[in-house]
């Protein structure tokens, strides 16, 4: 396979006479004709024994440069027409003649078609070849165009080379020399098809590939080729052979095929180890019913052993054949005809064990015919099954205790406020009558119904809170509405500027009188009072309330500049029945702030305290633009 086909320089001497009959004798077979080329060539001794004709014209050189140099005449015929010559050399050894189209440049530049007809002539102890070249008609042109095949072959994306039968390259299209990194044909032109591959795999091709092609007359596969520079690339290769013994080969670098398909194996190896790893069991069925895959959290929930995907059948039928399984092949069958995801509950006994699986089964469409496989995931959720249970008993049971908490409070307050009530009566009527007895009742006997007076007060309002407070944190069907805020806030203050001596509470709206805010009427106001009522206690001076809009949102402040409250104590305010440290002899049930925090939670609002201890109290709540109230749209 390696080795050149030998340049053989020879001078045309003076012939000897039996050359001269020989020539003759041959030259009188052929055609005559002023516009051919006609010759008479000894293969054995690689020259010309006759040669005339228009030469320089057809093959654009000189008579004497062929007789010179019979390889010469290569460089004016295409390549892919010499490498088809050099391919027919067995038709001619076998018919004795042969015609042959090829393409050269004359020597006025232009490209012709040549006919070119060869015979094969014996001789006594001599074999000469006698032919003839000739400019093909324009008709026959058309007729008979092997100029496409050779510019397919040209434009090929694909790499074409021939060989001689010594393995040596006759043939080589642009794209083969370009794959392997070269700069023209003639650097590849006469020589082994071994400078292309690393020695193992040229010995490779000699050992194993060349029997099966000699075998079979083909062969497909793919190597790893050498460019000129040495790198290495994949090369999906394609050899035929010819008759003459010579190669066809086509090649294509799949490199990155190959990467991709190594980098899809690598990933597939690395789902299986990852579904194998699982402690979901994934089950993989066919249309036809087989399981294709079942991972190992399945096997081991099963208890069968496994050692690789060979044991699917022991599975199958395991799935398949046991009763306990169909309702998942009916679900199976079901997923498969609508493409549905279906999951559910099921609950077996298994191993002599109650289970509650998981179970999950999705549709995989591996094609466009519609659903192929079906994958089941499951779970054992058992404990978790039981405990969700048991969390919706305790659910429950927490639900009737509320309830009954809610309706003791209810009923203790309203309990309290019919005796409490009545105890107020009898005060204010023992007061009244200690007014009218002024001079004989002692001054003691005035200041304990003055203390009780206070403490019936205080004691009202923690009934009162505590009833509030109960029915904020029980609201089932509070139904927020549309209020307008200016004119709402001013029923509110009207109210409490109602109750005291000198008018101490300071209104800046800074929104107009017709924006609107979805609210609970009730809930807000015992927000504001609560609010303001705290900075009226805990300040001597104007306590001031703020409205203003950002947006579409909203927010309300209240603000004192009474004895503030400790860093201390601010982080505790809104729990319910504390009072800060320094409250001193302030009375209070520590409700008011728990009640703003519910009433604020309930329309979705924040409450933020800034407080500095002598120098006063403000408490902001801004209320979100997208508050609907609970389970409800906000209306346009």
């Amino acid at each position: 396979m390696t080795g050149t086909t030998p340049v053989i320089v020879a001078h045309l001497s003076e012939p000897r006479a039996d050359d001269e009959t020989l020539a003759l004798e041959a030259l009188n077979r052929l055609e005559a004709g002023e516009e051919k080329v006609v010759f008479v060539f000894d293969g054995v001794a690689w020259r010309f024994l006759k040669l005339c004709g228009p030469c320089e014209k057809l093959l654009g050189l000189k008579r004497e440069q062929i007789l010179i140099d019979p390889q010469a005449v290569r460089a004016s015929i295409d390549a892919f027409d010499w490498a088809t010559a050099s391919a027919m050399r067995d038709d001619l050894d076998r018919f004795g003649s042969i015609v042959l189209s090829m393409h050269a440049k004359g020597a006025d530049g232009r490209r012709r078609r040549l006919r070119v007809s060869l015979m094969k002539l014996e001789f006594p102890g001599r074999t000469l070849i006698a032919g003839s070249v000739v400019e093909a008609e324009s008709g026959v042109e058309k007729h008979d165009n092997p100029g496409a095949l050779r510019a397919a072959m040209e434009e090929s994306n694909v790499g074409v080379a021939v060989t001689d039968s010594k393995g040596c390259f006759l043939y080589l299209n642009r794209e083969h020399v370009a794959l392997f990194g070269y700069d023209s044909m003639e650097e590849l032109l006469g020589k082994s098809w071994r400078i292309l591959y690393p020695e193992e795999v040229a010995l490779h091709i000699e050992q194993v590939v060349f029997p099966k092609l000699q075998a079979t007359g083909q062969w497909r596969g793919m190597l790893q080729a050498k460019r000129k520079d040495g790198s290495l690339f994949h090369e999906a290769l394609s050899l035929s052979f010819l008759q003459s013994g010579g190669l066809v080969c086509s090649c294509q670098d799949v490199t990155a095929q190959v990467n991709m398909t190594e980098r899809m194996e690598r990933s597939e190896a690395m789902f299986r180890i990852f579904l194998h790893t699982l402690p979901t069991g994934v089950t993989v069925r066919n249309s036809m019913g087989k399981y294709e895959f079942v991972n190992s959290a399945t096997w081991a929930f099963l208890g069968l052993a496994h050692e690789d995907q060979s044991e699917l059948e022991v599975i199958s039928a395991c799935l398949s054949q046991n009763g306990i399984f169909a309702p998942w092949a009916v679900a199976d069958e079901r997923v498969s005809a609508t493409g549905i995801e279906e999951r559910f509950d099921f609950r077996l006994n298994w191993g002599g064990r109650d289970f509650v699986l998981d179970v999950q089964k999705l549709p995989l469409r591996l094609s466009s015919a519609g659903v192929t496989h079906v994958c089941t995931l499951f779970n054992d959720v058992t404990e978790a099954r039981r405990i969700e249970a048991e969390s919706e008993e305790t659910a429950r049971r927490r639900s009737e205790i509320n309830v009954i908490q809610r309706e003791f409070v209810s009923m203790v307050s309203h309990e309290f406020r019919t005796p409490l009530t009545a105890i107020q009566g009898l005060q204010y009527l023992m007061s009244r009558r200690a007014g009218e007895l002024a001079e004989s009742i002692p001054t003691e006997f005035k200041r304990w119904l003055e203390l009780q007076k206070q403490a019936l007060g205080t004691l009202k309002e923690l009934v009162d809170q505590v009833l509030l407070l109960n029915r904020i944190e029980h609201l089932s069907s509070v139904v927020p509405q549309l209020v307008p805020l200016k004119a709402f806030f001013k029923r509110v203050l009207d109210g409490l500027l109602a109750s005291l001596v000198t008018p101490r509470i300071a209104f800046e709206p800074t929104l107009p009188d017709e924006f609107t805010a979805l609210i609970d009427e009730s809930q807000m106001r015992a927000l504001v009072e609560n609010l303001i009522s705290n900075g009226l206690k805990y300040s001597s001076d104007v306590v001031t309330l703020r409205v203003g809009i950002d947006g579409q949102d909203w927010w309300m402040e209240v603000s004192d500049r009474g004895r503030g409250i400790p860093a201390a104590d601010q982080k505790k305010l809104f729990r319910p029945f504390y009072r800060a440290s320094n409250v001193g002899n302030v009375t209070g049930t520590g409700l008011g702030l728990a009640i703003v925090q519910r009433c604020a939670a309930f329309h979705k609002a924040s409450v933020a305290v800034e407080s500095r201890e002598g120098a006063g109290t403000s408490f902001t709540v801004r209320f979100p633009q997208k508050f609907s109230g609970p389970s409800m749209s906000r209306p346009d």
